[in-house]
């Protein structure tokens, strides 16, 4: 399965300790070079991990050859980091686009994006056994500290946990 990653997803990931797993897991995993600039020369603390899986080869930096690719998402509002990792999406026809991004999510239908966010990959990581019951607790518990996602994302998962753990 190929899949694109964009910036929160990655640091979101980083934060829970869930980066390499993720990656692992869903096989082929790629960013643009816009996003690796963004985590990687930003102000995150959990950068190391990214920079590490790039240089083992677990996470791939690859460059939007088509520009317009780009323009095309920047014509639907989406810009910077974000434009990249749609365009990357369409040239590598990739699996699934990784975004915790509102305005990618809410733009899926029209743009034929298949969308998972970090919320939803922790919950299939629990649900295939990669990771543990007290891991993705753990994991929520770091998630919910961002602030990003609304209470009822963590007590769906909570209750999924609950049911399937």
């Amino acid at each position: 399965m190929l899949v694109v990653k964009d910036a929160m997803v990655l640091i979101h990931l980083s934060k829970m300790l869930l980066i390499e797993k993720s990656c692992k897991y869903f096989g082929a995993v790629i960013i643009p070079l816009l996003i690796e600039k963004e985590v990687t020369t930003g102000a995150y603390p959990d950068v190391h991990f990214v920079v590490d899986l790039i240089k083992r080869g677990v996470l791939t930096v690859k460059d939007v050859k088509n520009k317009n690719l780009i323009r095309k998402a920047n014509e639907f509002n989406i810009q910077g980091g974000e434009a990249e990792a749609v365009a990357l999406y369409w040239q590598e026809q990739a699996d699934l686009l990784a975004t915790d991004d509102d305005n990618v999510r809410k733009k899926k239908d029209i743009l034929g994006l298949q969308i998972i966010g970090t919320p939803a990959i922790l919950l299939q990581l629990f649900k295939e056994k990669v990771i543990n019951k007290t891991e993705t607790y753990d994991a929520l518990n770091i998630l919910k500290k961002t602030g990003w996602f609304s209470s009822i994302v963590f007590d769906k998962i909570r209750m999924e946990v609950d049911k399937n753990g």
